[in-house]
Parts: C-alpha cells; sequence; structure tokens
C-alpha cells in the first residue's frame, strides 16, 4: 500500500506543476498579444489604441511577477507617450525600468533606455543631456554591433547635430543611417532617411537638393500609408517652401499635415505644424490666422514642455541621481561594518587566546570556574550584539517597508506585487518651487523641505497612512496599503487637509519672520492599484495603476491652499461629518479627458 500511495502523491504533484507550467504558459501568450497589438497601434498611427494595449502589457507583466518583461513594457509604453506627447510621463518609465535592466545587468535595455531618455532630452531642447545619453547608447550598441539599432542612434545623433547648427556634420551620420536601411531593406526607414536629409540640405540652404529628398521621402511614406510619418515629411517640405519664400504652397502642405496628424493626437507633430502655419500665414499677411496658430502653438509647447513639467522632469533627474548616490554610501557603510566585524573577531579571537593560556596555567577547579565564567560572558555578549543588530535591521527594515510585506520578505526571500482594491493615493506639490529655491541657499533648501517632510510623516503616522515616497518637492502616501480598511478615504483626506494646515501655520510664522515660504497643492484619487517591490535589492515599496496617474491628474488641476479630490474618493466621503464640498465640475485633465473633482475643505472653513 506504501508504495501505491506515494505513485498517487508522485502523479498528483506532476499534475499541479502541468497546471502551474499552463496558467504561466497563457499568461505569457496574452502578454505577447498585448505587446503585439500595441505594435500594430502604433504602426496604424492609432496612439491612444497602442497606450491602451501596453497599459494591459503591464498588468499582465505584473501577473508574472517578471522584471525583465515589466521593463520591456515600461520602454515600450515611454515610446507611445512620447508619440503623444507626454514627454513627462514617458521619462516617469524610463526611470522606472532603468534600475531593473542595471540590476538583471542586460545591456540591450539598458541602451534602449539610454537612447529614449537622449531623445525625450531632445525634444525639450536640452541638447547637451540628449548627445550625452546618446553617446551612452552608442558604446553599448558598438561593442554589440547590432547594425538596426546603430543606424537608429545615427539618425537621432544626426537630427541633434542639426539642431544645434552644425547640418554638414548632420549630413554624415544621416548618410550611415541611409547606407545600412538600404542594406537591410526597409522601405519605410529609407523614407525616414530621405526627410533627414532633405531637412539637413534646408538648413545648409541647399533647397533643391532638400526638396528633391523630401518628395521622395513623400512618395514613400504615402505608399507605406503612415499618417503620422506622411504629416512629418509634409512638415519639413512646408519648412523648406518657406525658405523660398512661397508661403502659399508651405500653408497648403502644413494644412495637410494638420489634417492627418490631429486624429492622431500625435502632439509634437501638431506643434511642429501650428509652427509651420504660424510663419506661413504671417509671410501672406492673414494676420487673425497667424494669431490663432500662435496660441495653439504655445498651448502644445506648454501642454509638453511647460514650467510644471520641466520642473517634473528635473525631479525624475534629481531623485535616480540621489538614489544612486544613496547606493553607493549604503555600500560604503556596508563595508565599514563589514571591517568592524572582521576587527571584533580578531579582538575576540586574541582575548580566547590569553584565556586559554591563563586557564591552562591555573588549576582544577579554577580551571573549570575560570573557563564556564568566560563562555557565559562571551555568549552573552554575542548574544546581545546579534540581537541589538537584528533589532537595527529590522528598524530599518519597517523603515521602508509595511510590516506584512517586511516579513513577507524575511519569511520568503521576495514579496509579491498585488493587486488592492480601494486605495487613496494622496500627491502634494510644492507650488513654484522653482522660484522659491532661488531665493533660500542650499542648506535653507534642504532644512526647509526636511522640516516638511518630518511635519507631513507625522501626520502620516496619525492617520494610518502608509508613505510611498518623495521626488524632489513632490510628496506621495496612500490609504488601504497594504491592506484594504474602512474609512481609509476619510483618513487620506483628513491628513491631507491636516497637511495644508501646517503649511499654512508654517508660513505665517516664516513670513513674519521675513523668510519665503512654501504654499502647497493636493490631490487625492481611490480606487485599485498593483502594490509590491520590484527588483531584489535596494527594496522600495511602490504602487502603480491608473489610480496614480488619475491622483496625480488631481494634484496637478488642483489650487494653491485647497484639497482637490476625485469623484471616486468624494463618494466615499461626502456623508463624513466635519466635512464639506465645493463642486468644480469636469476638469480637463491630459490623457484623461474631462473629470469631475471638488475641493474639500472642513465644515466653516470655506464659504
Amino acid at each position: 500500500m506504501k508504495p501505491h500511495r506515494l505513485c498517487i502523491r508522485s502523479l498528483l504533484l506532476l499534475a499541479l506543476c502541468s497546471l502551474c507550467a499552463a496558467s504561466e504558459a497563457q499568461d505569457r501568450q496574452r502578454l505577447t498579444a498585448c505587446l503585439d497589438s500595441c505594435k500594430g497601434a502604433l504602426l496604424d498611427g492609432t496612439y491612444e489604441e497602442a497606450l491602451t494595449h501596453i497599459d494591459a502589457a503591464w498588468q499582465e507583466a505584473v501577473r508574472l511577477s517578471d522584471s525583465l518583461s515589466m521593463a520591456d513594457v515600461l520602454v515600450q509604453r515611454s515610446e507611445v507617450r512620447q508619440r503623444l506627447g507626454d514627454f513627462y510621463a514617458a521619462q516617469h518609465d524610463l526611470y522606472a525600468a532603468l534600475p531593473i535592466y542595471e540590476q538583471l545587468r542586460n545591456e540591450d535595455g539598458l541602451a534602449k533606455v539610454y537612447n529614449h531618455i537622449g531623445s525625450v532630452h531632445y525634444y525639450d531642447r536640452s541638447f547637451d543631456e540628449a548627445g550625452r545619453f546618446y553617446a551612452m547608447s552608442m558604446a553599448i550598441r558598438q561593442r554589440q554591433g547590432r547594425m538596426p539599432e546603430l543606424a537608429l542612434l545615427y539618425g537621432n545623433l544626426g537630427s541633434l547635430l542639426e539642431d544645434i547648427g552644425r547640418p554638414d556634420s548632420a549630413l554624415s551620420y544621416h548618410r550611415r543611417n541611409l547606407q545600412i536601411r538600404r542594406t537591410i531593406g526597409e522601405p519605410r526607414w529609407i523614407a525616414v532617411c530621405y526627410g533627414n536629409l532633405g531637412a539637413c540640405f534646408g538648413k545648409l540652404g541647399q533647397l533643391d537638393s532638400a526638396t528633391h529628398y523630401l518628395n521622395a521621402s513623400l512618395d514613400l511614406v504615402r505608399k507605406e500609408g503612415d499618417d503620422a510619418l506622411t504629416g512629418q515629411t509634409l512638415v519639413m517640405l512646408g519648412r523648406v517652401m518657406l525658405q523660398t519664400g512661397k508661403a502659399k504652397e508651405a500653408r497648403a502642405l502644413c494644412e495637410e499635415s494638420l489634417r492627418l496628424v490631429e486624429p492622431l493626437e500625435a502632439l509634437p507633430i501638431q506643434e511642429q505644424c501650428y509652427d509651420c502655419l504660424y510663419q506661413a500665414y504671417s509671410g501672406m499677411h492673414r494676420s487673425s490666422d497667424a494669431l490663432t496658430m500662435l496660441e495653439r502653438l504655445t498651448a502644445a509647447r506648454d501642454s509638453m514642455f511647460g514650467r510644471e513639467r520641466a520642473k517634473g522632469l528635473l525631479r525624475l533627474e534629481l531623485n535616480y541621481a540621489h538614489e544612486r548616490e544613496q547606493l553607493a554610501d549604503s555600500l560604503a557603510r556596508l563595508e565599514e561594518q563589514h571591517k568592524a566585524d572582521i576587527a571584533y573577531e580578531q579582538r575576540l579571537g586574541r582575548e580566547r587566546d590569553q584565556k586559554r593560556v591563563f586557564l591552562f596555567s591555573s588549576i582544577g577547579v579554577m580551571i573549570l570556574a575560570a573557563a564556564l565564567w568566560s563562555r557565559l560572558r562571551y555568549v552573552r555578549r554575542s548574544r546581545n550584539l546579534v540581537q541589538k543588530e537584528r533589532d537595527r535591521s529590522d528598524a530599518l527594515l519597517l523603515n521602508i517597508l509595511p510590516r506584512p510585506i517586511a516579513d513577507e520578505l524575511k519569511a520568503n526571500g521576495r514579496a509579491k506585487a498585488r493587486e488592492v482594491e480601494g486605495v487613496s493615493i494622496l500627491f502634494t506639490d510644492f507650488h513654484d518651487f522653482t522660484r522659491m529655491s532661488e531665493k533660500l541657499s542650499a542648506h535653507e533648501l534642504v532644512a526647509e523641505i526636511d522640516a516638511c517632510y518630518s511635519a507631513f510623516d507625522a501626520i502620516m503616522t496619525r492617520y494610518g497612512l502608509e508613505k510611498i515616497k518623495t521626488i524632489g518637492d513632490a510628496y506621495m502616501a496612500a490609504a488601504g496599503l497594504p491592506d484594504p480598511r474602512p474609512k481609509s478615504a476619510r483618513d487620506a483626506v483628513l491628513a491631507a487637509l491636516e497637511m495644508q494646515d501646517w503649511v499654512r501655520a508654517r508660513g505665517i510664522d516664516r513670513m513674519a519672520q521675513g523668510l519665503p515660504c512654501f504654499s502647497m497643492r493636493a490631490g487625492i484619487h481611490t480606487g485599485p492599484v498593483v502594490a509590491g517591490i520590484v527588483g531584489s535589492t535596494k527594496f522600495q515599496y511602490d504602487v502603480w495603476g491608473d489610480t496614480v496617474n488619475t491622483a496625480a491628474h488631481m494634484e496637478s488641476a488642483g489650487a494653491v491652499g485647497e484639497v482637490n479630490i476625485s469623484e471616486a474618493t468624494f463618494d466615499l466621503v461626502q456623508a463624513e461629518e466635519g466635512l464639506a464640498f465645493s463642486p468644480r465640475g469636469r476638469v480637463q485633465a491630459k490623457s484623461k479627458g474631462e473629470l469631475a473633482m471638488f475641493f474639500v475643505h472642513r465644515s466653516g472653513a470655506h464659504t
């Protein structure tokens, strides 16, 4: 009977393993299908549809708990967001993927991330930073010898050289790109190369050559049926027409381009169309139409790289650099601790040797008594030391992770990401931080931010919120994590109101002393999130999902001194005593459309 039972158990285990493997295979098939659908939508020029597919791919990658797949999806989502002109969100995805590739030592992923970060800086006209990241990507690609990726970098570097006033040098890179594309046989990329060469000749004043290459590019892209690329080429040709003084022809080309790209919501190309049409109408002395185009041009540029978005990009850069510096400091401290432990062990060894000499030189009971006493003292000291180090390690872990997550991490060596419903995400951001920072020295600025964040941390503890992270002058926390709990939305609102009260009181005190002070926006949205730890070192508990993005929109669309909440949060707290609400109607939010929003305050605090 025993062998028979063992056989049945083995079969059951085998069946269970097969089911698990089949389930993972299905998850990977769904992930692949979402990525393929995203690529197809990009080729069709339906960028919002591509964003929907790549968000679905992200959910599948999280379900698999596959770090490499998550990083790959983040990079592809950043490309979609660049096409839509949402460069801050694109850069956020790239800096989330970068540490994963670094941990995995994945050079291909690092090269992709460096190239995309360089492209965001290029569109932001931060050409020095763009060149630095392109060079980092180029160094990896040259080691790998992968020609299509090298060709892409040649094209990017050529465009960069054009815009810094070196079109003659740019021609060399564009021709290298074209040579590789012809060898591989890629009509769409050959059209891109022709367009870049045409633009380059235009800046050199060789307008016949410019027109020749741009018309050749236009013929190819029309055959490919790529509306976005066709629109891009029409704008470049329109600019050449402006150089030749043909304002009417430029207007017709750029109006055609705008008709093609407006349905795609391809904001970077639309911005180029508005610029071309503004110049064309100005050349035709149509002042009213020129003014309209100038207004649209300004709005497009503000949407992509307004002051707040530029500050957001800077935050991402500074936060990543700060994390790298912290990692280096942590490694140095670990090395110092390791050396101290070795010295301690050596000292203990010498003490043991000395005690042995003494013990062996003694007699009978004295030998036994001394040995027992020495051993007891050593064991107690060692136990106390080990317990002290364990307590310090646990305290540090609980300082960065919620207790259930820390317990799971210590028990299993990892903590799986999981979906949590009904989480209230709170974002705050200091208003006009750049201007304020110019009035304070570096030491004063850090001291003031530290005072604010220390107060915020205490408020989070009182209301049971989980602090997620800070990014420059932005503070992020969540209520209802790691496990859902009743009234978590109310706690998030009350915490935000108390934060605003503290900032106002601090401002009054500093103004009375003639010192500059901060004011703040706050926003809250409630919904499902994915929460967990990515990677296997330098743990950080984080949350992802559309709820986080919507909460960020609540903050950015709010007002100074107010707490702005979404309709989902309002539904949960509207019946709470002591709270009053000011409906704002439906407010436009980037990539989200119109969202219902409410200002919340304590009863009697506002009229």
